[in-house]
């Protein structure tokens, strides 16, 4: 009988163990029947000592998430991400927060197999967002899909 609680602990941790690469869950709206689906998405990056992580929670067209650039003997640059999923780009409002200063960053994600995309440059304030001053250039982030943290 006093095997019973340590058996049932060490089932429930192995249960919970498994791909973390991509989450799904499935949540039932009881007032208009709908299903909606929750995907839980990670990606990294690591260039020398430098690493940007990404977390992505999709649910329909709606995109939250937490963008981390995470450069070595640099300021760091964190923060929530808010967007909208379209096709395969993601329209989003970064809020970076980096060097005690919070502000809002314009970012188009770009979904390619099991890697997202995206621009970075020299940036402009407009109408209170930070946004690429020349959207083409610069360079361009490109992260691998990998375990969520």
């Amino acid at each position: 009988m006093r095997y019973f609680l340590p058996l049932g602990l060490l089932i429930l941790i192995l249960s919970s163990c498994g791909d973390g690469s991509r989450r799904s869950e499935t949540t039932e709206n009881r007032a208009d029947s709908t299903v909606t689906s929750i995907d839980t998405v990670c990606y990294r990056q690591v260039v020398g000592r430098d690493t940007t992580l990404l977390r992505l929670v999709i649910q329909g067209a709606d995109v939250t998430g937490e963008l981390a650039i995470l450069p070595y003997e640099k300021d760091r640059a964190r923060g929530l991400l808010k967007g909208t999923l379209t096709k395969n780009q993601i329209q989003a409002d970064w809020q970076r927060s980096g060097e005690g200063v919070t502000q809002p960053h314009e970012i188009t994600f770009t979904l390619t197999g099991d890697a997202i995309r995206w621009h970075e440059g020299e940036r402009v304030e407009k109408e209170g967002r930070w946004v690429l001053k020349e959207p083409e250039g610069g360079f361009d982030y490109t992260l691998l899909k990998t375990e969520c943290w």
